[in-house]
């Protein structure tokens, strides 16, 4: 069953999309430094970084060492794309279906052919992968 995901503020969203945009885990020196916002203080990154972990969005992959102290480094727990579906999802739950709603996303691409060839490579996974369950 899908979780349940709140919306974020524009900070965590803007913070997510620092980690969402990263090749490799981020410490919170690392996103200080890089200087993104000037409103951004040492504090404020630390209070985004710790909503965002009790939102389970971001997960703590290892540790770097920075003069005397240490510092986590964090990943996403979910990609971009999840984010958006299960919002969606939760946005929608209980007022329409999910399949009407990605019916509206397709039709709302440019490209219908290549579409179309993604969802019928999507369908051929969900279903084999309902075969390897039984």
């Amino acid at each position: 069953m899908a979780t349940e995901i709140k919306e974020l503020t524009k900070s965590e969203e803007q913070m997510m999309d620092i980690f969402w945009s990263s090749c490799e885990p981020l410490t919170s020196v690392d996103i200080v430094k890089m200087n993104i916002k000037e409103t951004w203080s040492n504090g404020l990154v630390h209070n985004i970084i710790r909503a965002l972990l009790k939102k389970g969005l971001l997960v703590e992959c290892g540790m770097e060492r920075y003069s005397t102290q240490y510092a986590r480094k964090l990943s996403p727990a979910i990609t971009r794309e999840e984010y958006a579906a299960k919002l969606l999802i939760s946005k929608v739950k209980g007022k329409t279906s999910i399949s009407k709603v990605i019916v509206a996303i397709a039709k709302e691409q440019d490209d219908e052919k290549e579409m179309i060839e993604e969802l019928e490579k999507i369908i051929r996974q969900l279903r084999e992968g309902e075969e390897k369950e039984v």
